[in-house]
């Protein structure tokens, strides 16, 4: 085992300890949801009935055979019922205010674990871009170096490493040159880096063969700052859910190769029916109980049946599970190909 190895092994655990925390949050924020809707189910009440019971204490006072063709009392009628729909559709109506403030919660935690994995890879560029800098055993490669190191200042900045590798980028080239110690701190440490990085340029442009110095990816997980959804590839069809949670998956998905296909409780059935038709030629096909209707959830097994796929049910109102099964799902396939490439006869 060498040092590779251990840094692989610290970010692995490291970010299951991430994902866990997570999925005890997650949990955690499930648990409440009931309680919340009954909560907020009854401050829509509170709001909702007195303005109710004013609307037809006026009714009571302007009798239909007396008042047949007032617009009022036409217009108070419209009101009242307005006011009781919406107190028929208040546990709706509350269920979609707690679940968008729950989709809110569970991004941050996504955005945290994001945060947490994209640091410690911004700690092994940093060591990586260490040892590139010393590696360097001449005036004008030390130089160079200063290019590579340019394209990561955003990343050296989120850790507060740019000055210590453009102090470890001076320290290198001054030892390999031979007019003494011409790289210096010229105003702040990126102004610094820039002025080196125009230098390097101007040498690239004097020689037919430059040197084009790059870090090697030894600490690192990957040559790409991490993205836990970055490799996801295939096609998804969901069934269930609100159009808050669609977007938020969305966004988590946006750097993947997923062509995602979603019709959520809100959809017509037209927006059904064209979700259907893409079943066939599915990856994956996910129906969220926990937000939509049983005549969805029929016809989505139906025409999951019809075509040879299995459904995956996920009993849940929250972006961390659906991206879980999601995840687990289209990783599963890939696993599944690859392996069947290497299981065909030459």
């Amino acid at each position: 085992m060498d040092i590779s190895d251990l840094d692989d092994l610290e970010n692995s655990v490291q970010d299951l300890l991430s994902l866990a925390r997570i999925e005890l949050e997650e949990k955690r924020l499930q648990q409440q949801r009931e309680e919340q809707i009954a909560q907020e189910v009854n401050k829509i009440k509170q709001r909702l009935e007195p303005l109710l019971q004013q609307v037809e204490d006026m009714l009571s006072q302007l009798p239909l055979e007396d008042f047949v063709d007032s617009v009022t009392r036409r217009k108070l009628e419209e009101k009242a019922a307005d006011l009781r729909q919406r107190l028929l559709n208040a546990p709706l109506l509350a269920a979609q205010t707690i679940d968008r403030q729950m989709i809110l919660n569970e991004e941050r935690l996504l955005d945290e674990r994001l945060n947490e994995q994209a640091n410690r890879w911004r700690q092994g560029l940093k060591a990586d871009l260490l040892e590139m800098i010393t590696e360097q055993k001449d005036f004008y490669s030390a130089t160079d170096a200063a290019i590579a190191v340019r394209g990561y200042i955003h990343d050296l900045k989120a850790i507060n490493a740019l000055e210590e590798i453009v102090d470890a980028l001076i320290h290198q080239i001054n030892t390999h040159s031979e007019e003494g110690p011409v790289a210096r701190l010229r105003g702040s440490h990126e102004q610094t880096l820039t002025f080196i990085y125009n230098k390097a340029l101007e040498n690239r442009s004097r020689v037919e063969r430059a040197p084009d110095v790059q870090p090697r990816v030894r600490h690192r997980t990957s040559e790409k700052r991490p993205n836990p959804y970055g490799m996801l590839e295939g096609k998804v069809v969901i069934f269930g859910g609100h159009d808050r949670l669609e977007t938020a998956v969305r966004n988590r998905l946006r750097e993947a190769n997923v062509n995602l296909v979603w019709c959520t409780a809100q959809a017509g059935p037209q927006i059904a029916e064209q979700a259907e038709s893409h079943i066939a030629s599915a990856d994956l096909v996910l129906v969220i109980t926990g937000y939509t209707s049983h005549k969805l959830t029929d016809k989505a097994v139906q025409a999951a049946q019809r075509a040879g796929k299995a459904v995956e049910m996920i009993n849940t109102t929250g972006v961390v599970r659906v991206l879980e099964a999601l995840e687990y799902g289209l990783k599963t396939k890939q696993l599944v190909r690859h392996l069947n490439q290497y299981s065909k006869p030459a």
